[in-house]
Parts: structure tokens; sequence; C-alpha cells
């Protein structure tokens, strides 16, 4: 499929939604939108529509880090949501969301953005303004990253996520790009941080949406410099309580320079090439590669290993005996 071909329909079809919530009143479908849709939306009507939204469904790559669509309502709404809800309920919804029409559930649709505005509504228990467009997979990437663009909504790890996400549904690097309107350079920058930090590490900051680039690959790069661990790192948001992901990316941060104050007292020797040994205050371990020459040693100490241990704890114990 081209990229280019339907850019300008793409932004068209956002344009329209703009314009059209300016005369909510209006049945009358934007010039630029397709003049059929399928037998769910209403005959001869493109523009906004009030849509129920237990008729939505979820679409795509994943692109904010806390918030799923499903067609049960949370009995803990998050905050943000609950405020964005408060705000409709006094002012009406502003925007309205951009759907497509379900291929394989009829009578449903499939949000291409908007998420939170059809969360807010249905706490509300109100149908959501929604403009519908016949959208295929690219068109419907491209019009979820250029919205997420304009509106600067995702926080950049929301970004580092959302593209790997895009990644792993099969798009190419130069799609990915221009959904977000990025260089190629950035998507690298975005790639190495999603590589070099654990995604449970990740997900347990949360969207962090005061932090830009720096702190985040300053967080990557203690990962790849062994200057934190998973564990480590768990442990301290396991800590955290409520804080807000802005605050746990700080505790986090704050523990590179202590786990970097313990590592120069860990002393490392390699008795035999590929076996590493790390002996430290908190504890003892053994790294032997299972790669090359190393691959049958390593193999053969795995399956006798828990014996070796309990002939050397039996040694210990004879050896150590009081007289």
């Amino acid at each position: 499929m081209a990229m280019g071909k339907n850019k300008t329909g793409i932004m068209a079809a956002i344009t329209a939604a703009t314009e059209a919530a300016k005369d909510s009143g209006s049945e009358r479908a934007h010039r630029t939108l397709p003049k059929g849709t399928i037998g769910s939306v209403r005959a001869g009507l493109g523009g906004i529509q009030d849509i129920d939204t237990n008729l939505i469904l979820a679409w795509g790559p994943k692109d904010r880090l806390d918030i799923e669509l499903t067609s049960v309502n949370s009995a803990e709404p998050h905050e943000s949501i609950q405020d964005l809800a408060s705000s409709i309920a006094e002012a009406g919804q502003q925007v309205p969301v951009l759907l497509r029409p379900s291929k394989d559930r009829d009578g449903h649709f499939e949000v291409i953005y908007g998420q939170r505005r059809i969360l807010a509504c249905r706490q509300l228990g109100i149908p959501v303004r929604a403009l519908i467009r016949t959208l295929d997979d690219t068109d419907a990437l491209m019009a979820k990253g250029l919205e997420n663009a304009g509106r600067a909504e995702l926080s950049y790890y929301e970004r580092v996520r959302f593209a790997q996400a895009i990644l792993e549904q099969g798009y190419s690097r130069a799609e990915v790009c221009q959904a977000l309107a990025i260089s190629k350079n950035t998507l690298s920058q975005l790639e190495r941080i999603n590589r070099l930090l654990p995604s449970a590490v990740g997900e347990a900051i949360g969207a962090a949406p005061g932090a830009g680039r720096p702190k985040w690959t300053t967080l990557a790069t203690a990962f790849e410099k062994e200057q934190l661990t998973e564990q480590a790192a768990l442990g301290v948001l396991g800590r955290s309580g409520e804080l807000e992901s802005d605050t746990r990316l700080e505790l986090v941060l704050k523990e590179i320079g202590k786990r970097g104050k313990q590592e120069r007292s860990v002393e490392q020797r390699s008795p035999l090439p590929g076996v590493q040994i790390k002996s430290g205050k908190s504890g003892l371990s053994v790294i032997v590669k299972r790669a090359g020459d190393n691959t049958k040693f390593a193999n053969w100490l795995d399956q006798n290993l828990d014996q070796l241990i309990q002939d050397s704890f039996e040694r210990f114990q004879s050896e150590n005996q009081e007289g």
C-alpha cells in the first residue's frame, strides 16, 4: 500500500471532526467523507453521530500505557477519565472521536482515536459523539498517529511503547515514522529504550507525562550498564504506594546512584573461559555462558548443579565441625 495516497484524506477526516463539532445540530455529511458506510451507520449520514459506547471495540496498536478500552466499566475509573467526564458533563463533548465500522461484528465500531472520551462518556452513561470513517488498517494507523502527534497526548514513554506496538503488528519502520511524525533517528532512540528497559519496570512506573527523553535514556542506560536490575527497580516501585508516575520514575532514577556505590565493592573473577564469578556483600553469583565450546559444559553443569551444591555443603559441614 502506498503510504502517501490517503494522507490528505486522513487529515481531512480529523479536520472534519473538529469542524463538525462547531455545528452539532447539522446532520449533513462533510464533503470530505465517503458517501457510504456499512449498514450499522444510519443511511445518508457520514458526519457526527451519537454512538452507544458499548458498541465500540478496541483496535490497533496500544498507544496509552494505563488506559484499556473494554466492554466492562471499571469499578475504579482512572483519575484522568473522571476529570474528563466532569468536563464533558459541564460543557459537553467538544471534540468527536474517530471510529470505523467493524468488519467482524455487525453493528459495532472500532476506535481509531479518542479512547479517553469514550470511557468518560461510558462513565456518564451517555453516547459518545463520533465521526465514522471507512479506513483500512494503514490509513487508520496514520490517523491515530497524526491525532496523537497533533494533540501531544502521549508521554515520551507511551511513544516508545506505541512505536514498538506498531512494529510488532507488522508495519515497517517507515510507516512508524510517518504515523508518529518522527525521524528515523528518533525511532532508533525509541527502539533502544524499549529494548533496554524491562517492560515490567516501564509499566510499573507508568506514563510519566512530565518526563522526556533524557530521563528515560538515563534509566535505559543504567540497565544496559548493569547499574540497576529489574528486581531492584520493581522492589523500589513496590514501595512507592499511590505516588504519581513522574515521582515513581524519580525514585527509580535515585536508585541508580545507590546501586552504583554498591557495585564498586563487588569482586569479579573468571576461573575458566566463559565462567564469571561475582562476589559481594549481598551475595555470590556464578554465570556460565551457554555458547560455543562452553555449551556442553554449561548443559552438564545445569543438570548436575543441585548435586554439586549439596556435596559442597556436606564438605563444608565436615570441615567446619567443632572438635
